[in-house]
């Protein structure tokens, strides 16, 4: 008998035994850069536990999201708004990023993960209680984050990241360095490039305008 195609699909988590060693792994070479959004008065490597995003733990340790494509972090930073006041990008940055160590993702791109019960609701569903179920019996089966497909973006060539470390900034610094290095920064305003290209691509456009989403 089929399931019925009108309710969730997506199960939640085995226990970690059982995905430790089983689940498939998505492999991250030390120094693959990846790149994330973020307000400019904050470091680029925070790790969050407000369980407000999709991945988010609940301490000790804490989620950090970035992705493959500088586009695919402003699609999902806007959540699909096809007109962005020019005030919500002034104080906001977009950063190259990178970890110095290889790292293992656990896999939500690959069919294989269906044998876990797992599907493409993973990426999209509003249920975040659900989803961070995933992400804590994932970090305790001892992967370093999941590799997913953004929500509000298309073509599913590139793939975000939720990165797991302990809460808190994690950013590497002369006096406290970290696995987490940022290879540069850039402010969103003079980025017209990466504004153009979304423009071209999924017809979001800045306008300036006073206001706020």
């Amino acid at each position: 008998m089929s399931a019925s195609r009108a309710t969730p699909h997506l199960a939640a988590p085995p226990s970690p035994d059982t995905l430790r060693g089983r689940f498939p792994v998505h492999a991250v070479p030390a120094g693959t850069t990846t790149y994330r959004t973020h307000g400019a008065k904050f470091g680029p490597w925070w790790f969050g536990t407000s369980l407000g995003g999709r991945f988010d733990l609940p301490g000790p340790d804490g989620t950090c999201y970035t992705a493959e494509s500088e586009l695919i972090t402003l699609l999902e930073t806007w959540c699909g708004i096809r007109l962005i006041p020019s005030p919500e990008i002034a104080h906001r940055v977009i950063s190259a990023v990178a970890v110095t160590r290889d790292l293992r993702l656990a896999d939500a791109t690959s069919n294989a993960a269906i044998g876990f019960g797992m599907t493409s609701e993973i990426s999209t569903t509003t249920d975040y209680p659900l989803t961070q179920q995933w992400a804590q019996a994932l970090r305790a089966a001892g992967f370093d984050g999941i590799r997913y497909w953004a929500r509000h973006e298309m073509t599913h060539v590139h793939a975000c990241y939720a990165l797991f470390a302990p809460s808190g900034d994690q950013t590497s610094t002369v006096a406290a360095p970290t696995d987490f290095t940022v290879l540069g920064t850039d402010p969103l305003p003079d980025r017209t490039d990466l504004w153009d290209a979304l423009h071209a691509t999924a017809g979001i456009e800045v306008l300036d305008i006073p206001g706020s989403i």
